[in-house]
Formats: C-alpha cells, structure tokens, sequence
C-alpha cells in the first residue's frame, strides 16, 4: 500500500492511473499481495519438508494492521472499502500456510476524505499513528473470529511508539499489554509479544527522525547507546510478568503532568489547512503538544461522526438514553463492558 499506492516507501514510484487502478484484481497492489502469497506458500513448504528433527518449525506473517474509523458520514464507504482490502484478503490468501498470525499494531487511522485526518486532540506518535490501546484488543477478537475454526494461533510481532520523550512510550506498552491480556481472557490465543524496538532504528519514510526505541542511539556521539526509562520498565514487566497498579499510575501520571504543562515534543507529519496529514514525513520535525485525552485502555470515549450533520443527529438525540460503557478495573487489567 506505501510502495505502490501512495509512494511512501522505496520501490514504489506510482502514477495517476497505477493508483487509481490498484484496488482492481490487475492493479498494481493486488497483483503485489498475489505473489507474496505465492512466495509465502513455496517458502512455507520448503521450510517444513527440511525440518529434519522432532520440534516441527513454526512458520508465520506479519501483517499490517491499523484500527481505521471514518471522521465523517462521508468517509464511512472508504473505511469500508479499506478495510475489505487491508484486512483479511491477504491472510485468507495463506490461511492453510500458516502455523501463527503475526500482527502489527501502531495506532488508530481517522479517514477524511482522500486521507489521513489529524484529529487535534488525539495522541499520536512521532510519525503519525493514533495511539489507541483498545484498537489492539478489537483487532485481535476480529481476527479470532475470523479464524478461529482453523486454530491459528497470534504472535503481537509489531507495537511500538516512536517517542523521543519516552513519556509516551511508559503508558503505550502497559495499555498495550492489558489490552493483550483482555483479549487472551476472551478466548484469544496469544503466544508472544514483540516490542517495536530494541533501539532507534531508520524508517524507511522517516529516515532516522522517529524515535522508536528502548535505547537512544546518539548519531552525532559515535552511535553511543543509553537505556531510556521505558526500558526499565519493560524489563520489569518481562522479568516478573506483572503490571502493578503502581506502575500503570506513575506512567500515566507523569505524562497527563507534561500535558498539563503544555509541553511539547517533536512531530514528523505535515498537516494541510484542513486537518489531513501525509504519508511521507517531514525532514525536520514540527512541535506539537502532550494532550490530556484518557487514552488508556477501557478509557478513550469515541467521539462520533464529526460531520455537520452527524453532529446535529447528535445535538438532537442527546436528551434520549444511550447505551452506556461500564469500565472493570482491578491491579491487572482494565477493560469495558457494554450494558
């Protein structure tokens, strides 16, 4: 999809028509996720009938997923159309070739006409991802639906938060976790979880702008690596397999703090004069605020269609009942109920 729909990422220079024709069985997108299928099977095969000893190999995909939702009535057709595309063709493609379902998850994608809407009061990573702990625990209990009669197990092979602060970073792993956690207490089968990543790393639309790691690399130092916080705690969670209430609270304190403040940190996404924000990032980051949304998981309240008319449905209904969300809280996990 960044390659040869929107040119982002290398190798991928498309034109006009390439574009407007790549949702077609010959366009330039299907025909690319065509053979990685076909790639994955001979690959998969191969690797099984080599395993020449008794621990049979376990062999996967990582497949790119974000929560999409539509900022407007008008937008609701294209979420459902790229959903239809980015979702499951490409796993129901290899879904006899596979002994695990890699995820990776980032954040949430609000769709405004032909892009990406940069909703102000929204967290977001360095490079342009919604945070939204709860995306990961829906993404995963739709995908157990899906395949759940054929017993595939899911590994969490990406999630991450390019963040130089690391105030961000601290909450993002813990919400994300209790959202796993949720979904593994629903019946999901979870076997492991990959943090994204270890140190920071160049991207390949970014360059080495977002900071997604653990550890710092200090380019102008001679690649001198030091430990963030977030290391720390991760490691903490690692090691003792917990995630105290102590911790959830210090992380997310220290950066509601910072909101508070009205700091800023750096912010690699142009954003046009009406809201939108493109693919490809900035060379030198722009500043932008800590936000005091709860974003924590079993927290973030949507906020519903934002065009003129859903607001007004809204205005009028509000005075009527609505169906309510009940939160659950105890030392390990968090999650909503609907009532």
């Amino acid at each position: 999809m960044l390659t040869y729909c929107a040119g982002a990422w290398p190798g991928g220079d498309p034109n006009a028509i390439e574009v407007a024709t790549s949702a077609l069985p010959t366009g330039v997108y299907n025909q690319a996720l065509h053979w990685m299928a076909v790639a994955h099977a001979e690959a998969y095969d191969y690797v099984h009938s080599e395993s020449k000893n008794a621990m049979m190999p376990i062999v996967g995909v990582s497949h790119h997923v974000s929560f999409t939702r539509p900022y407007g009535l008008f937008d609701v057709a294209a979420v459902t159309i790229a959903n239809s595309m980015t979702l499951f063709p490409f796993i129901d493609s290899i879904c006899d070739k596979l002994d695990f379902i890699g995820i990776n998850y980032y954040g949430q994608e609000v769709i405004s006409g032909p892009g990406l809407k940069h909703v102000e009061n929204d967290e977001y990573s360095e490079s342009g991802r919604g945070v939204y702990p709860d995306g990961l625990f829906r993404i995963l209990l739709k995908f157990n639906e899906r395949y759940k009669s054929l017993n595939i197990p899911f590994i969490i092979t990406e999630n991450g938060v390019s963040d130089e602060t690391d105030l961000i970073r601290k909450p993002y792993i813990l919400e994300h976790l209790l959202a796993i956690y949720a979904a593994i207490l629903m019946g999901v089968r979870v076997l492991g979880y990959l943090f994204w990543t270890t140190s920071d790393n160049w991207e390949w639309a970014d360059g080495y702008g977002p900071k997604f790691g653990l550890v710092s690399v200090d380019r102008a130092n001679n690649l001198a690596r030091k430990p963030r916080p977030s290391y720390y705690l991760f490691t903490k969670v690692v090691t003792t397999g917990k995630i105290t209430r102590q911790d959830r609270t210090s992380a997310w304190r220290e950066l509601q703090e910072a909101a508070i403040q009205k700091k800023t940190r750096p912010f690699y996404r142009e954003v046009d004069k009406h809201g939108r924000m493109y693919a490809g990032g900035l060379d030198r980051p722009i500043e932008r605020a800590f936000v005091l949304r709860d974003w924590r998981f079993g927290h973030y309240e949507m906020e519903g269609l934002q065009d003129p008319l859903s607001r007004f449905v809204r205005c009028v209904m509000r005075p009527f009942p609505c169906k309510k969300i009940h939160y659950i809280e105890d030392d390990a996990i968090s999650y909503s109920i609907s009532s």
